[in-house]
């Protein structure tokens, strides 16, 4: 009795009076009475001895060595000795205990809320059962909505970003603790009004990161405009490799010759080249294509309605896509027949071995168990099933039947599988953002081979290197220069970007000297994600910023 008398929620004002052990369905029952000798009034505050009646509350409360413990609360009712107060007779209360009302211990109820804020309901639930409790997700997520947030603290260094509610329809705006790495709040939407709102509502901040958007930057001026706004770099660096990438578009020609170029001349006419082959299912490369085909009918429209003199407003309506779209698909070319290939097209596991590979088949070596088992003495962790599908276009290439039918047939030709992607518009715009150090010595020679083809590739990644060095070298003071520099030069494209810089002046230059950066805001951008298919939407936006900044 002592040792159990210390695992009740307030050993000094509960008292154990029996309990009971039902072994069979891991159930405790603890019989408890209040050792209270005078109760508060909840209306009028006044103490009271008098006692009316007496009745029992039962409490789930946390298990002990994994029976479930119920306590047989005995509690009793007072009268208020207050004869101008409204209530005659009131409940004795245990605020350090349960809440009143409640069917749960207060620990107990603190237990679930922690894991309903870390799991959500459906997965909290399951964690519960596991536990040993009955606990459903719709009450898991009943208890999180009682918590309440935290005062807000004004912060210094604010990063603003958006996220979607449903994507490409509804979005919100996060707010984030650049300082202290927190989440601050939640806002309905990522209307420049509201932000401003916001910042009116809670004064002090000094410094203001955010994206390139142009709503959020109208919403800072509005709210704040003492504060320093911050472009941030990576969109920066985005918006740079968008401009690059249109440039290259406009040298398709070059970027095949480049190809060309690169590719080995040293093969023989009778050697076979492996062409990678699509995985996907031929449903589903005809649902690709009935996708990129919507795409071309849409800009299409886009430039009819334009040439009409249609609002982008009025052809975003009209085609059901946003504006932003059909600005792009009024800048860019018309879109290709087919759809281009993605980069990861013919990437796999078994690259890294491809070579000794070809070596092996190409010595006559040509049953999959023993290529596998040798494979796997490389280090080699994929399946049979690849090796399987890889010798299929291995035979495709020396034009050799799919699947071997009786006798093993054997083929003079030679194969060579170079595992070269096509240099696209893309890749070489990849090519030119990327790092120095982070390049290997095939990107090297394909820069190399960029700026020799034709003089405007070698401006364009001249201008592209200037801009990265002033961003990753902090120097905001050549910023006005090489504007200069480019809105004199012949590059289009490089003008808009040019053009746009100067519209965002002042952040732009502010993120060439200060340190601050929304990084921060997207990784706790990303953990939204996950909440949000956690909870499939759950409750709204007010469960979904509980979850996100309580439990940060």
């Amino acid at each position: 009795m002592k040792l159990l008398q210390h695992f009740l929620p307030d050993s000094q004002k509960l008292r154990l009076e029996h309990w009971q052990l039902e072994h069979s369905d891991h159930h405790m029952k603890a019989i408890v009475a209040s050792t209270q000798r005078a109760a508060q009034c909840p209306v009028c505050s006044q103490s009271s001895r008098r006692v009316h009646s007496r009745y029992q509350r039962t409490l789930e409360d946390v298990s002990i060595a994994q029976y479930r413990l119920t306590l047989q609360l005995k509690v009793r009712k007072f009268f208020c000795p207050n004869t101008a107060c409204l209530r005659r007779i009131f409940t004795e209360r245990l605020p350090e205990v349960a809440a009143p009302w409640a069917r749960k211990t207060l620990h107990f109820m603190q237990q679930l809320q922690h894991i309903s804020l870390a799991l959500g309901g459906a997965a909290g639930a399951q964690l519960v059962q596991h536990l040993g409790y009955q606990v459903s997700g719709s009450s898991l997520l009943n208890y999180l909505q009682q918590l309440t947030l935290p005062p807000i603290e004004v912060p210094k260094h604010l990063g603003v970003d958006d996220f979607a509610f449903r994507r490409g329809r509804e979005y919100g705006t996060i707010l984030v603790d650049l300082e202290r790495h927190r989440p601050i709040a939640l806002l309905a939407d990522r209307k420049a009004e509201t932000l401003a709102a916001w910042l009116e509502q809670h004064p002090g901040v000094e410094v203001l990161s955010r994206d390139r958007s142009k709503v959020y930057r109208s919403g800072m001026n509005q709210g704040a405009p003492n504060a320093v706004q911050v472009a941030d770099r990576f969109h920066l660096v985005q918006n740079l490799r968008e401009t690059l990438e249109k440039v290259f578009r406009s040298y398709q020609p070059e970027l095949k010759a480049i190809e060309q170029q690169y590719r080995p001349t040293t093969i023989a006419p009778e050697v076979a080249m492996v062409r990678a082959q699509p995985t996907a299912t031929v449903a589903e490369q005809a649902k690709f294509q009935a996708k990129h085909q919507r795409r071309i009918d849409q800009q299409q429209q886009v430039k009819r309605l334009s040439e009409q003199g249609c609002s982008k407003a009025a052809i975003a309506q009209a085609v059901g896509v946003s504006r932003r779209t059909v600005q792009r698909y009024e800048q860019l070319p018309d879109l290709p027949a087919i759809q281009p290939r993605r980069q990861t097209f013919g990437k796999s596991v078994l690259d890294p071995y491809k070579a000794r590979f070809i070596a092996w088949w190409n010595d006559g070596m040509r049953q999959p168990q023993v290529l596998m088992s040798l494979l796997q003495q490389q280090g080699y962790a994929g399946s049979l099933r690849t090796v399987s599908r890889y010798i299929t276009a291995l035979r495709t290439a020396q034009g050799l039947p799919a699947k071997v039918r009786g006798s093993v047939q054997r083929s003079v030709v030679q194969v060579c599988d170079l595992q070269s992607p096509p240099l696209t518009a893309r890749r070489a715009s990849y090519l030119v953002v990327t790092r120095p150090e982070n390049r290997d010595s095939e990107d090297q020679a394909l820069l190399k081979k960029l700026t020799t083809q034709h003089p405007d590739l070698a401006l364009t990644i001249k201008f592209a290197d200037e801009f990265l060095h002033l961003i990753r070298q902090r120097k905001g003071e050549a910023l006005e220069a090489w504007l200069s520099d480019v809105l004199k030069s012949s590059l289009k494209p490089f003008h808009a970007f040019a053009e746009g810089l100067l519209d965002d002046y002042h952040a732009v230059k502010a993120s060439m000297a200060l340190s601050i950066s929304n990084g921060v805001v997207e990784g706790l951008n990303n953990r939204l994600k996950l909440l949000k298919r956690q909870m499939y939407g759950r409750a709204g936006l007010p469960l979904l910023n509980k979850r996100f900044v309580l439990a940060a």
